[in-house]
């Protein structure tokens, strides 16, 4: 037998170990990894928003999705796949006797943090009447995102 094909048997044999093991918490993942790219899509529709109120003041970086964006994307990613991991691999080798499925409570955080901030996406830069109450108590982020400053002109109206 050739070595290096008995190589690429241990490493699939490893990585489909890996896999049965945590394959309960795949739907978890799945539904994080969903809501965060649902996420960046409701930023870019603040950016397109952006753009059309304030076309003199977004910044050129605010323009463009560039490599550093998509870095916060994937280790965004990365971090919510650690978080459920962990929470179900601390569950079932450390705390057995818990009645609680921690894989579960922690994709529920990931996934009320990602709806919460599309809501504010949605809600920044547009006029509609439900984004103005909504901006009552949510973070306006089109000063965050894109080196826009507000305040003047919240002095305004």
């Amino acid at each position: 037998m050739n070595t290096f094909t008995d190589h690429l048997r241990w490493i699939f044999s490893a990585l489909g170990g890996y896999i049965a093991i945590l394959e309960p918490t795949l739907p978890y993942i799945f539904t994080c990894t969903m809501l965060i790219l649902a996420d960046c899509y409701t930023a870019w529709r603040l950016a397109q928003r952006a753009r059309k109120q304030f076309p003199d003041r977004v910044s050129e970086d605010g323009k463009k999705f560039n490599s550093h964006h998509f870095g916060n994307v994937i280790e965004t990613i990365l971090k919510a796949w650690a978080a459920i991991l962990m929470g179900f691999l601390i569950q079932h080798n450390v705390t057995t006797w818990l009645p609680v499925d921690l894989a579960n409570i922690a994709a529920s955080a990931i996934c009320f943090w990602q709806i919460f901030s599309m809501v504010e996406n949605e809600s920044s830069c547009n006029g509609a009447k439900w984004a103005k109450i909504a901006q009552r108590f949510l973070v306006d982020k089109t000063e965050r995102h894109f080196d826009i400053d507000l305040s003047e002109l919240k002095t305004q109206e």
